[in-house]
């Protein structure tokens, strides 16, 4: 157990709940509860932008994912830092300009339909679940590492998972928008601090990235899965080897007694980690080096993954949520510049830790020493482990705290993001519009608060049974893995619906409706297909087991949704009304010309009186 690194977590566990509790007397009203008064100036609102955004797949899962799989784990880093150039350039200022609180609320003041707020709600909440569940993985994870040590009779994963939704629940609860986005500031800022001092620590221990990259290209990637004796010595139908065949190749004779010593015992349901070959998915016939991509995606998701990240940075509800609270479009324009300088600058150092990872740590297990992180092979078996094993090794304690304690802090506010975005749906979208619209600012608030702690026990149903279905061993980088496909899920259900809205005056009710509903259920369909055939559940023969191998569905449900809009729209042709009034609201047009006439008129009144 470290002490140190627990007594940091504590330390910033107590200061965002003093923060929250801080911010309570700023939360008296609807507004104040979603959009901390319209009052975030451009600097913090991006600070507190980034911090929503660098989530745990970020911090542990980017590094995790080069650790694991080389330049296909680059991919992340490249996708991640891109996204926010669709936000900028399409969405951001429009969005503001437009005003109100939600996404759910643009989508019912440009179209104007109940229905098409409803499936907005619908898709925000399912959404925001996709993207909370990487997050709940990560805390049963770190404080795996971190405490090794379950508290009130739980396993230490469960621990961590409900310690950080009591945690969540509470300071999202009690400070709204405002305590939210105080702690997103604060933990923002922590979690780059934590980076930077991990890359610092790898170079002043002897780093050299171009040599590093040469080294861990010279031999293939090698994986590590924790298995079952069942299925450790169960045949391939069609090849006859068994998996403990192929990890014969690649483990030593001494490694491989160990795994002998477990098979013996005589448990099948037991597991033991092995080293095995990987398989390159480009090129089948050539070994899969670190330098190469191929090692995690086919040809078609190659492209979907990062078309996935670059569209689904504009399809997160609780960023774009985040836009509402700037006082002007011009304020939202300049947050992102900053958000852009932010995140570019951590995905720049995710993947020089990631690298650094591969070498220091198998020199330490090489040369006698021990880590809490299950490994083999020199490896660790869960590569999202990767940020505090490293950190104990390069500073000792005090790093791994301040590294343990950024992936904390990278967890609440994403969390804190989240969580606002779900009550904002529930309590704003539907309980405010449609169950009781005559309630007092007291009792909207209220509502919110229930949303939070009853969208947060849900998503700790969520975190719990991610390990009990085996999809930790499934995947490797869990983490980044399951927050790409909240990015699908989200690219794929709004931004063309967006982008269509916002720069299509031809756009229908209709047309975003359909769109909005191809694109939320055809991405979850594909993703839960994918999940069924990793698990062995459906095959690989046929349309299904096609659209099964896909592990990310952008590549197909963005334009299948974009295209849907635009047939239903075109056949549908029934625009709202007063549509010349709702494009000069996003645009600004009408706006901007009255202050620009009025300024003129003020200039000539002077000197007409001169």
């Amino acid at each position: 157990m470290n002490t140190i690194a627990i007594v940091l977590v504590v330390g910033l566990i107590l200061f965002t709940i003093a923060l929250s509790i801080f911010s309570r007397r700023f939360t008296r009203t609807t507004a104040d509860f979603y959009l901390a008064g319209r009052k975030v100036g451009s600097f913090s609102n991006a600070s507190a932008i980034s911090g929503d955004y660098l989530s745990a797949a970020s911090f542990l899962g980017v590094a995790g994912a080069v650790y694991a799989s080389g330049l296909d784990g680059v991919w992340y880093a490249a996708g991640f830092a891109g996204g926010f150039m669709v936000v900028v350039l399409f969405i951001a200022s429009a969005l503001r300009r437009f005003g109100e609180y939600t996404v759910a609320d643009f989508a019912f003041g440009r179209f104007g339909s109940n229905r098409i707020r409803l499936i907005t709600v619908l898709a925000v909440l399912l959404t925001s679940l996709f993207y909370m569940a990487p997050q709940m993985f990560g805390a049963g994870t770190t404080w795996s590492v971190l405490v090794g040590k379950g508290i009130f009779g739980m396993d230490p994963y469960t621990s961590g998972v409900v310690v950080v939704t009591a945690i969540m629940a509470f300071y999202v609860g009690v400070g709204g928008m405002k305590g939210t986005t105080l702690n997103q500031i604060f933990q923002f800022w922590w979690l780059m601090f934590a980076m930077i001092m991990i890359v610092v620590f790898a170079f002043g221990n002897g780093f050299n990235y171009p040599q590093a990259l040469a080294d861990a290209s010279k031999t293939p990637i090698v994986n590590t899965k924790s298995m079952t004796v069942a299925d450790l010595t169960k045949p391939d139908a069609k090849t006859g080897k068994t998996p403990y065949d192929a990890a014969a190749t690649i483990m030593t004779p001494a490694e491989m007694a160990k795994v002998d010593e477990v098979i013996a015992a005589g448990d099948t349901k037991a597991k033991v980690a092995v080293a095995l070959p990987s398989k390159n998915k480009l090129h089948e016939l050539r070994d899969q080096l670190f330098n190469e991509p191929g090692h995690r995606y086919n040809s078609f998701d190659q492209f979907s993954m990062v078309l996935a990240l670059v569209l689904g940075t504009a399809g997160l509800p609780h960023i774009l949520n985040r836009y509402y609270t700037n006082p002007s479009g011009a304020a939202a324009r300049r947050s992102t510049f900053w958000v852009l300088v932010f995140i570019g600058t951590f995905y720049i150092l995710a993947p020089i830790a990631g690298l650094a990872g591969i070498g220091f740590i198998k020199d330490y297990l090489a040369n006698g020493g021990t880590i809490a992180a299950a490994n083999v092979h020199g490896l660790l078996v869960k590569p999202d482990q990767i940020m505090p094993t490293l950190a104990e090794i390069l500073g000792g304690q005090w790093l791994m705290g301040i590294v343990a304690a950024g992936a904390f802090a990278a967890m609440f506010s994403t969390i804190g993001g989240l969580l606002i975005a779900a009550a904002s749906a529930i309590g704003h979208d539907v309980f405010e519009k449609y169950i009781d619209p005559n309630a007092s600012e007291r009792k909207r608030v209220i509502v919110g608060k229930s949303a939070v702690l009853f969208f947060a026990l849900l998503a700790m149903g969520i975190g719990l049974a991610i390990p009990k279905f085996g999809l930790d061993q499934a995947y490797p980088a869990l983490i980044a893995m399951m927050v790409t496909w909240a990015f699908a899920v989200g690219g794929s259900a709004f931004v063309p619906m967006l982008l269509t809205g916002i720069w299509w005056k031809g756009t229908t009710e209709r047309g975003a409706t359909a769109g909005i509903f191809v694109g939320l259920f055809g991405a979850i369909g594909i993703i839960l297909m994918n999940i069924l055939q990793t698990l062995g559940v459906i095959g690989k023969d046929g349309i299904i087991g096609f659209l099964g191998s896909l592990t990310f569905p952008v590549l197909f449900t963005f334009p299948l949704s974009l295209l849907t809009i635009i047939i239903v729209s075109k056949l549908d042709g029934e625009l709202p009304k007063n549509v010349d009034q709702i494009w000069m609201r996003i645009h600004g047009t009408a706006n901007e010309r009255h202050e620009k006439q009025h300024g003129l008129d003020k200039v000539g009144t002077m000197f007409a009186k001169k």
